[in-house]
């Protein structure tokens, strides 16, 4: 045999070893990657190989990199779940203690005007992440458009095969922009608008690694191996690295971001910390729970509540349980703090703190009280609601390259389709205008003082609300707008519209309606254009076509 051949063939087997390998590698570190390929019929690329291609996929500048992350800027963005306007002492609690996420708002900027682009968690991310409003992708229930005077954002998604709760795989979304700038992307948690088969989470969007993801929308327990064997429905546990028993999902989401920072910090990255926490199950370690038991005690603490609209919420914070999750959350971020620190990345990351929606306040019986765990009282109502309660947020942006604006405080008015073009504004990244349709960005409001008046569209959102809300929370079919200093909230199934000064009223206690009934009037018009024309506007176009309906096609530009 020559040695032609033999040196042929050892190489031939030290491929094959090394293909080996680097695959168990690829499907090992992308958790569950092959989901991607089986489930979505994208395949998957590597991040050199993502940005060598990226000229003939989708727009956008070169993919080069400028060496250390050090260059450029780094994003972290945490998301808590379900937290309320009112849970953190830097936005007015007197019960929880945050000192971490308080020190984070004293060293950056906390906006008092920051809204969810939904009142439920799944389509609040969707917005998040898209820069478009959910109802464009029929989210949370596709099939109410329709119903809702809605038919041609109906007949458009039924067309283009939207699912519920989905955004589409083509859209260039958060992640996907990131990317294809030449970023390192993570992502860590809840995800909660994938699809029921396992298509459309963070691989599938942009997200080089993706940790604890799944389409579902809360954990059956708190504590590995995140399963409750006496749940009324068996849902599985979300993919996460085998821990011990009753170890604590913030703390190991935590290690698992921490984790990626590591492996990112030579390049510039997107990190995404999204706790489960603070949505139910009310669970913390009792370590946790301990001093707000105490504090309960001490306060003579009893449950209160008011009637509203057909339902109760609570107006009391003194759930023991609740404030030890809060204490998991503000724990989370002092770790993720100190290991930038650590590493030399805290002079380099910015670093975002909010929440999908409105914290949960709101139910339809008065015996349910001891389980509604907060309040966002002096704000109506909360989450499932399209009263204040149920969008406003906290938000705080901590920016070590800018210096804040003037107070540490801004009442932009801000929503969560902005997240998107935001984070790319602050990484000093250009803007994709053709994608995130519905948001603008608000990182100059973080160095200067802005009103948030450079809007030239309302905010808007739709609810069409399934028998869950109904009957959980006492929530009803709405639409609501707010334009400028007036907020309009149309309750569709009872035919009762309600007006609000949210300059002067904030906490919606006096419907002006009557008052003012040019405004009530004018800007139901308003609301009744943006429902039935949404995909008609730059997002979507109906082209008519010979002998059909019409089809739904993007828009020119848009990178699909």
């Amino acid at each position: 045999m020559s040695i032609r051949v033999v040196l042929r063939r050892t190489l031939s087997v030290s491929a094959v070893l090394v293909f080996t390998i680097m695959s168990t590698y690829h499907i090992v570190r992308h958790d569950m990657a092959n989901m991607i390929e089986n489930y979505t019929g994208k395949k998957y690329s590597s991040p050199s190989a993502h940005m060598a291609n990226t000229a003939n996929k989708k727009d956008g500048p070169a993919n080069k990199k400028d060496g250390p992350s050090q260059q450029r800027q780094n994003i972290v963005l945490v998301l808590i779940d379900d937290l309320g306007i009112g849970d953190l002492k830097c936005y007015g609690s007197s019960f929880h203690e945050t000192p971490n996420i308080d020190a984070l708002a004293a060293e950056g900027v906390r906006f008092t005007s920051a809204y969810a682009a939904h009142p439920k968690c799944g389509p609040a991310r969707l917005a998040l992440f898209s820069g478009v409003y959910p109802a464009r992708m029929g989210s949370p229930h596709q099939e109410e458009l329709k119903k809702y005077e809605m038919p041609n954002a109906f007949e458009c998604q039924k067309k283009m095969g939207y699912r519920q709760m989905r955004l589409p795989l083509q859209v260039t979304s958060m992640g996907d922009a990131f990317k294809l700038n030449g970023y390192r992307t993570g992502y860590h948690g809840k995800w909660h608008f994938g699809n029921a088969d396992g298509r459309g989470l963070p691989h599938d969007h942009g997200f080089e690694i993706s940790i604890g993801a799944t389409n579902l929308g809360a954990v059956q327990s708190h504590f590995y191996p995140y399963t409750n064997p006496n749940a009324y429905k068996q849902n599985p546990p979300p993919p996460m690295p085998e821990r011990s028993d009753g170890t604590y999902m913030a703390d190991q989401l935590t290690d698992e971001a921490i984790g990626t920072i590591k492996t990112f910090k030579n390049d510039p990255f997107l990190v995404v910390l999204a706790h489960y926490a603070v949505h139910v199950p009310i669970e913390a370690p009792e370590d946790l729970v301990g001093p707000y038991t105490k504090k309960r005690k001490l306060l003579n603490a009893t449950d209160q509540f008011t009637h509203d609209h057909g339902a109760v919420y609570r107006t009391s914070q003194d759930h023991a349980g609740y404030g030890g999750m809060m204490t998991a959350v503000d724990n989370s971020l002092g770790r993720v703090m100190q290991a930038l620190k650590d590493m030399g990345l805290d002079k380099n990351t910015t670093v975002v703190f909010t929440s999908d929606n409105g914290g949960l306040a709101s139910s339809i019986k008065e015996k349910n009280m001891p389980d509604i765990p907060t309040t966002n009282h002096p704000y109506r109502h909360g989450k499932t609601w399209l009263y204040e309660g149920g969008v406003r947020v906290p938000l705080i942006v901590h920016a070590p390259d800018r210096k804040p604006v003037e107070g540490g405080e801004s009442a932009f008015l801000t929503t969560g389709t902005d997240m998107y073009p935001t984070l790319l504004d602050l990484a000093g990244l250009p803007l994709q205008p053709n994608d995130h349709v519905d948001g603008i960005s608000f990182a100059e409001a973080v160095t200067t003082k802005r009103d948030g008046s450079v809007r030239k569209k309302p905010l808007f959102w739709h609810f069409g609300i399934g028998p869950n809300e109904k009957e959980g929370r006492g929530a009803v079919p709405c639409s609501a707008l707010l334009d400028g200093r007036w907020k309009l909230l149309d309750f569709i199934d009872e035919g009762n519209r309600e007006l609000y000064d949210i300059q002067k009223d904030p906490y919606e206690k006096n419907d002006v309606s009557n008052k003012f009934p040019e405004i009530r009037k004018n800007l139901f018009i308003k609301l009744k254009q943006w429902r039935k024309h949404w995909a008609d506007d730059d997002f979507y176009k109906k082209e008519l076509e010979k002998g059909e309906d019409g089809i739904c096609v993007a828009p020119e530009g848009m990178r699909i």
